[in-house]
């Protein structure tokens, strides 16, 4: 079973999607050193051991501290550096500077052209932008990168510089690719140019770097290049790099379009996604039918192609992601034929789904069978015969040696039946056994915690779980470990074996699976699921059955010392102060608990159903690529894993792209059954989904008072009073309350290796008596649209709230959410009256940062707030160390502040 879930998470993995241009953004080596000098090449050099190549690395001042030809730069350029990636990768952007030489050197390139190359191009292409234009401007001086976004990106496994200038003189140049390692497998198609439309308008691939010859032919362009065009294509014309290829029916004289897709190795084909305008009104369709034929060796496609119909859709104009299965077919080659339904079709993206096809595989020829029918993942080479051909087995029936092979071979199988079922029917009990109340409730009673303020005076363990009202409890004395504090764990698919070792690494991404979600996830504490959730566990039909007495069973293993919350903190203030300080005594859950705990939540998670009638919009909240959020009054929804209802109440619905993909869907339905076993009290929780009808939707929990950024505007503090919250006052401890309760929220994401990467107030909810619970609704809403920033042209940033090396190094990590929380609690303290670095612009932001990336000691950090003690100043100034690991942890930090805020309670 082990070794099947881990086949199962490899294939996974090895499955390729479109690249994802927001995230193709990273350096590929020349400052870190990971390309190394023997991959750098120059056409000559001044001084090849001072001023050679391997001294061109942005950033680096070494030696001469730059690559300087030995012949001076004109208009016509003909020195070059080379940098070899030795595998095709995707670049998104470059990056030069000058030679700075500790401040005697003046020799920068005030522009620069390129040129790349990888295998099928088979020569050295000179790159153009969407304007034809090849001069790139570079320095002014010799020491700020200027760094340039490639539009169009280009695949290359060899890149080369090459100096221009206007005027002869001498120049020096320090160079850095931006990008990622291209993982689609495609390296050439080829297909019939674009048509021109009526008015002279040219719907070419005009980005094609392959050969021109009334076909294109070995190079790749805008069908890959991950840029989706508008709905209308007219705007598609006039916008750089979101056009339309385009071709008419009556060029064609009614044949179909084909396109042939040529892949690095053989390949197993799950789904290709096809985007289609369709303005039927300007006689745009869809196409009437796709066929797709597969071969190993290109020449021929033998076997029945998939063929695939679509249905005539005359009532919507927009644009849509056409995706068709391919069933597990195999191949190096794919011929899609696309037949007309209208004058025209144009298509802007063709994506492919597929992963590297184990076994050797024959090149076709007339005689032989399609490959298509041959076995999959096969570890042995696949020979193919003609039927005359055919093996006959020299074996004949009565042999007794044959029926002693039979039986033999007969009775091996049914031992090892006999042996699976046993181990799966006990491993079913001991299942049953972890998850029952009665064992939980027996491990509870056979360990008790020793201090004061865990225990009551019968020297019962008080251990509350899913209690969410402090006076649910006894009298003083109690700590109440909530279930959703408890249960700390990284997520995983009931499909996954529990003796599977998880990877916690430190740096783990968010989960970014649909395509169409913006810098952040549609839920910002979503991680990568990927390596715990395999294919087979997408499509499944799981019923994931909740005991009905789940709501009393603890999540983690009685025998684990609990945490505790900020609400019993204070409940545990009730007695005195000596006794609860034996809070630092307490020691944390291990991760191997705390995974088996949040496994078992995810098998027993089930998201109810609310009728979509019961859903009434108030107000939308935010929107973007990924959907929309709006404010809703639900009538009777139940509260969190309750049945409880409260009558009418608001929460918060986000809804799918109403033509979103079916593997979208599936991605969807996954996320929210993962986002519905986190627990916490201080974590927007999912309450219900809307399933049945288009477009799907998930409801999570809202708050009173909205956003925490909005509702510290609206009120006035007085400073070591506690004011009703009518008098629109907020006293410097209830702002530490509410910083505090930020900070347990973080920490339990922590513990589960979660990265937020926008928290700030306005990502914060506020309810009665001022709760908080962390969210992400604010990410997208106009209101907040000035709080982002496009860092070179590419998907919103929130720079002013973001780590260092989250902008130059693309690491988000629950460090880079400690850098955040400090900002956030800075505009806490502020009532959020004003905005991080409100006096810098956001290139300006970026500056400083950068400041703090080359840790020169420039770097500025935010003013101490008036109200702002010299040991909470203290903390924010170390959650922006440089140094990730010198930064405090959530665990930390939130402990800090409850002894800070001790004895307060919201009235």
């Amino acid at each position: 079973m082990k070794i099947e879930v881990l086949l199962a998470a490899i294939i996974h993995l090895s499955v390729a999607s479109a690249v994802e241009l927001s995230q193709c953004i990273a350096p590929l080596g020349m400052e870190s050193g990971a390309i190394p000098d023997e991959f750098i090449t120059a056409s000559s050099s001044f001084d090849s051991k001072n001023v050679g190549p391997q001294h061109g690395r942005l950033k680096k001042e070494i030696n001469g501290g730059a690559w300087c030809p030995k012949n001076q730069i004109t208009k016509e350029p003909k020195e070059w550096i080379e940098i070899n990636l030795r595998q095709v990768h995707l670049i998104t952007a470059t990056g030069t500077q000058g030679r700075f030489g500790n401040g005697q050197g003046v020799e920068f390139a005030e522009a620069y052209v390129l040129e790349y190359w990888r295998p099928k191009l088979g020569k050295w292409y000179r790159y153009r932008d969407y304007k034809g234009e090849e001069v790139i401007p570079a320095n002014t001086n010799t020491y700020l990168e200027s760094k340039y976004s490639l539009n169009p990106p280009v695949w290359a496994s060899k890149i080369r510089f090459l100096p221009y200038s206007y005027h002869t003189r001498t120049v020096c140049m320090r160079v850095e690719i931006y990008g990622c390692y291209w993982n689609d497998g495609i390296i050439s198609y080829s297909m019939p140019q674009g048509d021109k439309r009526g008015g002279g308008w040219e719907f070419f691939d005009a980005t094609y770097d392959g050969y021109w010859d009334g076909e294109l032919k070995r190079g790749l362009g805008q069908l890959t290049d991950g840029k989706i065009g508008p709905d209308n294509f007219k705007a598609g014309y006039y916008e750089q790099g979101q056009g339309w290829v385009g071709w008419k029916n009556d060029t064609r004289n009614g044949q179909p379009i084909e396109i042939k897709f040529e892949f690095d190795t053989v390949r197993e084909f799950t789904d290709v996604h096809i985007f289609c305008n369709n303005q039927f009104t300007r006689d745009v369709q869809v196409f009437q039918e796709a066929k797709i034929w597969f071969s190993i060796g290109g020449e021929f496609y033998l076997g029945e192609p998939i063929v695939y119909t679509y249905m005539e859709d005359r009532i919507f104009e927009s644009s849509r992601n056409v995706s068709i299965k391919l069933h597990h077919r195999i191949g190096r080659f794919v011929k899609i034929q696309l037949t007309f339904a209208s004058k025209w079709i144009m298509i802007s993206e063709i994506m492919f789904d597929s992963g590297v096809a184990h076994g050797t595989f024959d090149v076709e020829t007339p005689a032989t069978p399609t490959v298509d029918k041959l076995p999959i993942h096969s570890d042995v080479r696949v020979h193919k015969h003609n039927e005359s051909e055919l093996p006959i087995s020299t074996a004949k029936p009565e042999d007794p040696i044959f029926m002693a092979i039979i039986i033999g071979i007969l009775m091996a199988i049914i031992f090892l039946l006999a042996v699976a079922i046993f181990i799966i029917i006990n491993r079913h009990r001991q299942r049953k056994c972890f998850a029952s109340p009665l064992t939980a409730k027996s491990r509870l009673e056979e360990n008790q915690l020793s201090s004061a303020c865990t225990t009551n005076e019968k020297g019962v363990p008080s251990v509350a779980y899913g209690i969410t009202n402090v006076d649910d409890l006894n009298h003083s004395g109690k700590v109440s470990a909530m279930l959703n504090i408890s249960g700390r764990s990284t997520l995983v698919s009931s499909c996954i074996d529990n003796n599977i070792d998880m990877r916690l690494d430190e740096y783990q991404e968010p989960y970014q699976a649909l395509k169409y979600a913006p810098y952040y996830s549609y839920s910002a504490v979503v991680m990568e699921m990927k390596d715990m959730m395999p294919n087979k566990c997408e499509d499944s039909s799981y019923d994931y059955a909740v005991p009905a007495e789940m709501g009393t069973v603890p999540l983690l293993n009685s025998d684990s010392t609990l945490l505790v919350t900020n609400r019993t903190l204070n409940k545990c203030l009730t007695d005195t102060l000596p006794k609860c300080e034996k809070i630092d005594e307490l020691k944390l859950t291990s991760q191997n608990d705390i995974l088996n705990a949040l496994k078992i939540k995810l098998e027993t998670t089930v998201v109810p159903e609310f009728p979509r009638h019961r859903l009434r919009m108030v107000s939308k909240l935010a929107e973007g690529t990924f959907g929309t959020v709006y404010i809703a009054e639900a009538d009777g929804i139940a509260e969190y894993a309750t049945q409880t209802t409260l009558g009418k109440r608001l929460v918060a619905v986000k809804f799918l792209l109403q033509d979103a993909a079916e593997k979208d869907k599936q991605f969807f339905h996954r996320d929210v059954r993962i986002l519905a076993a986190l627990e916490d009290v201080n974590i927007s929780r999912v309450l219900g989904i809307c399933s049945k009808d288009e477009p799907i939707c998930v409801i999570m929990e809202y708050l009173e008072h909205g956003d925490l950024c909005t509702f510290l505007k609206n009120h006035l503090t007085v400073d070591n009073r506690i004011l009703p919250l009518e008098y629109k006052a907020i006293s410097f401890n209830c702002l530490l309350y509410i910083a505090t309760q930020i900070a347990s929220g973080m920490r339990y994401l922590e513990t589960l290796n979660f990265v937020h990467r926008d928290l700030a107030t306005r990502n914060c909810l506020v309810g009665k008596a001022y709760q908080i619970k962390i969210s992400d609704f604010g990410t997208g809403n106009e209101v907040y649209a000035n709080d982002y920033y496009k860092v070179d042209g590419n998907i919103p940033l929130p720079i002013r709230w973001m780590a260092w090396e989250s902008v130059f190094l693309g690491k988000y990590t629950t460090k880079s959410d400690v850098w955040s929380f400090a900002v956030t609690l800075w505009e806490i303290l502020t009532l959020a009256r004003r905005q991080p670095y409100e006096g810098l612009s956001d290139p300006q932001v970026l500056e400083n940062l950068a400041h703090m990336h080359h840790d020169n000691g420039q770097f500025t950090y935010l003013p101490k707030t008036a109200n702002n003690v010299k040991d909470i100043y203290e903390l924010m100034c170390e959650c922006w160390k440089r140094n990730a690991s010198e930064r405090p942890s959530f665990q930390e930090i939130h402990l800090f502040l409850q002894r800070k805020n001790l004895g307060y309670a919201p009235i």
